[in-house]
């Protein structure tokens, strides 16, 4: 494996087993993307210890960490902050974001390899009750936050509303947010990013497949002229497709237990390993592009948006299934990174 490609999937690590590390490490996966479970901002801000699941959660990614797995670590969002930190995009609120980013920089220090602050701010959910212009500068105090407390630390942001279709993504308005929020970030030239994060997934969430990444890369790269780090991309191996009448009526997938988007026509497992291997293809014709996560490593029982099983929204994104069988995407990644990213 290549040192300096994140070779990156998404997992709640604390659960991995020793079976699933071996077969991390046989695929070639050597990066884990995490938040900081246990840290709580309230206790920070009014100068009270940390609990015991934060240090733990640290000492889990340090055993990790000597095992030769790296890391993504994401700060807390807006819907983190507790009421002590002031009114929402206050100079107040935002000192304090700043502040509790500079603990967590220092707190974490070399285990992390790139710092994601906060995650896809261009999403009206996950701003919670900021405007896109707070936001921007939410984000701005987190990333000086973690340079405050390290300047050598890897820090950007992530987006997902790239390229800038009003309407096609559900939640996604007329404001072009990502557009908006790159160049907030990346035409500041007084702010210290050293890479872009980029969340997509064509075929699934959005239209298109593989061959979308071309154009959303380039585009992306011209934009923010930075490196690109892909923090999520993936395909579910599982839904039918919605009618015609119910794309229509502008059904959520939860609504109907459909996808509205599909590559080939098709979300089973044989089109998850052939999108995962297309994809691949493309990234390593990009040097720009220093690492991908795939989400996810297994299979959910349940959709954690709606709690039903038969939803295929948030159930069949896995590399392994529920019963923790490798599925043709587990073995598609592993032949893609031995093809384009072996030392």
């Amino acid at each position: 494996m290549a040192q300096n490609f994140f070779a990156g999937v998404a997992v709640a690590f604390e659960k991995l087993t020793e079976v699933d590390r071996q077969r991390l490490r046989a695929a070639g996966l050597n990066g884990l993307r995490t938040g900081t479970p246990g840290f709580s901002a309230e206790y920070f801000l009014t100068n009270r210890g940390q609990p015991a699941d934060f240090f733990h959660h640290r000492e889990t990614m340090a055993k990790l960490r000597e095992a030769g797995f790296r890391f993504i670590g994401i700060t807390p969002g807006p819907k983190d902050m507790p009421a002590i930190a002031g009114p929402a995009g206050s100079a107040r609120y935002l000192d304090n974001y700043r502040k509790i980013c500079m603990f967590l920089g220092q707190t974490y220090g070399d285990l992390i390899d790139y710092w994601q602050v906060a995650n896809e701010l261009d999403i009206w959910i996950f701003r919670d009750s900021l405007t896109l212009e707070q936001s921007a500068e939410f984000l701005k105090a987190g990333i000086r936050g973690l340079k405050d407390a390290n300047h050598r630390s890897k820090v950007g942001i992530n987006l997902t509303l790239f390229p800038s279709r009003p309407g096609e993504v559900d939640g996604n308005t007329d404001r072009h947010e990502g557009v908006f929020l790159a160049k907030s970030i990346y035409e500041d030239p007084d702010l210290p990013v050293d890479y872009a994060g980029f969340d997509s997934y064509p075929g699934t969430w959005r239209e298109g497949g593989p061959e979308s990444w071309n154009d959303y890369l380039d585009a992306f790269h011209a934009l923010t002229r930075k490196p690109i780090l892909i923090q999520e991309f993936g395909y579910s191996s599982a839904g039918d497709l919605m009618t015609c009448e119910e794309v229509t009526k502008n059904n959520y997938p939860c609504q109907v237990k459909k996808w509205k988007h599909s590559w080939r026509g098709a979300h089973n497992p044989g089109t998850q390993a052939d999108f995962i291997s297309e994809s691949y293809r493309i990234f390593a014709q990009k040097p720009f592009v220093i690492g991908a996560v795939y989400y996810r490593w297994n299979d959910q029982p349940t959709c954690w948006q709606c709690g039903q099983p038969d939803c295929p929204a948030e159930t069949a994104w896995g590399l392994v299934d529920c019963q923790n069988r490798p599925k043709p995407s587990y073995y598609s990644i592993k032949s893609s990174l031995e093809l384009y990213y072996r030392q």
